[in-house]
């Protein structure tokens, strides 16, 4: 704890670069943790992202405070739309002592950094025996990089998507049942995760064959389309009522032409990077699919990692064909990296590796554009500077400006 501290103190970047360094160590794990939180406080938050309007939110609420009473009555509401706790109700209460939104978002870094490095370390604890080779790093830092810590800007989803991977690993893999509490405190985070929650617990209580779920994996693969029309109508029946603006928001016509119009103005990097590690996925998780004769048998927590992430793939692979429903695809990535180094680590399997080698810039490529994309948003205080001197100074600058 003593390193914690010292790195913190004096440089959270450098105690960052220690951690991946020593990350054997006790103390590393929450050096991660304690620069995700620094990260918070000294990110570039520009106008056009959801950062910057949870800290105007913040900004009202301490210019004009509202009662407790009237906060709470906006949850559940037909009228408000507010489904979420977790985002509305940290920036309620720190608006009755500050306005400033690093503050906030150092804050939102507290509970996202947590689960972010506990989740790396759930992997490494695979690991833990082994020397750590190039293939299982470049597996490991996708993982990583799937839902990086620069994803804090979008606070609701991201940190859902973080707990309920270490809710379903500790359920799934370690056998530990209060992931499934963790993993149903997610819904209070975004209350989108109640369809995560609703794969998870089917999985768990409804044994599928693996044969079956892997050709519905590889069929959602070659889905290119889906009738918006009825999705929503379907939605719409059996959403509750308070649910009811939240689906009519995210699938109008209007908001599918403007994630279409976002999409066709990235940077084509953008699109191929989310379609090279879909395919890197695919392709290794036919190879072990097709591997399973080679082993007796499989032990439990690798059979529970594997046949859940088909599922969660499949839906991911159909849902992403919505509008923002790319999110969940996301998020069953979280558990296909896991998967891919969980097997490396586990089975002495020589044509899976030769195969993880083949096919390894699919995986360099996604790594890079996801380095890249963090640059938006990390800073040169996050770099630079450390918790004294971000007191003092706040030019948050982001580090793509010293590309461009």
């Amino acid at each position: 704890m003593k390193n914690n501290f010292v790195f913190f103190i004096f440089s959270p970047f450098i105690g960052l670069v220690q951690a991946i360094k020593h990350y054997k160590e006790s103390w590393a794990k929450n050096s991660v943790w304690l620069f995700v939180i620094f990260y918070g406080y000294t990110m570039y938050r520009p106008e056009i992202m959801d950062s910057s309007r949870y800290v105007t939110k913040l900004q009202e609420l301490y210019a004009a405070p509202v009662n407790w009473d009237n906060f709470v009555a906006n949850f559940y509401s037909e009228d408000t739309g507010t489904v979420d706790i977790y985002q509305p109700l940290v920036t309620y209460l720190l608006s009755l002592f500050t306005a400033n939104g690093n503050v906030l978002f150092a804050v939102f870094g507290i509970l996202f950094g947590f689960f972010y490095s506990r989740n790396i370390w759930l992997l490494l604890s695979l690991s833990k025996n082994q020397k750590m080779t190039m293939t299982m790093t470049a597996i490991l830092v996708s993982f990583c990089c799937v839902i990086g810590f620069w994803n804090l800007n979008g606070v609701r989803m991201w940190t859902a998507a973080h707990m309920f991977f270490y809710g379903a690993f500790l359920l799934l893999v370690n056998g530990n049942r209060k992931g499934i509490i963790i993993a149903a405190l997610t819904v209070l985070v975004h209350f989108s995760f109640i369809l995560p929650l609703g794969i998870l617990l089917f999985f768990y209580f409804v044994k599928v064959p693996w044969r079956i779920l892997y050709f519905f994996f590889i069929s959602s693969f070659f889905i290119s389309s889906l009738n918006i029309e009825s999705v929503r109508s379907r939605l719409e029946s059996i959403a509750p009522d308070f649910l009811l603006p939240r689906v009519k928001t995210y699938t109008s016509d209007e908001y599918v032409e403007t994630i279409s119009d976002l999409n066709a103005t990235g940077n084509w990097y953008i699109t191929y990077y989310s379609i090279s590690i879909n395919w890197y996925i695919m392709i290794l998780f036919t190879i072990i699919y097709f591997s399973k004769g080679k082993f007796s048998s499989y032990n439990k927590s690798f059979s529970n990692l594997f046949g859940f992430s088909l599922l969660f793939l499949s839906i991911g692979n159909i849902t992403s064909l919505l509008p923002s429903g790319s999110r969940y695809l996301l998020v069953a990535q979280l558990f296909a990296t896991a998967l891919l180094y969980f097997y490396y680590v586990v089975y002495d399997d020589r044509e899976y590796k030769k195969w993880v080698t083949l096919f390894s810039p699919l995986l360099l490529f996604f790594i890079i554009v996801s380095i890249r994309m963090s640059f938006d948003t990390i800073s040169l205080m996050t770099i630079l500077t450390n918790p004294v001197l971000a007191t003092i100074i706040d030019l948050p600058i982001p580090l793509i400006d010293l590309i461009k």
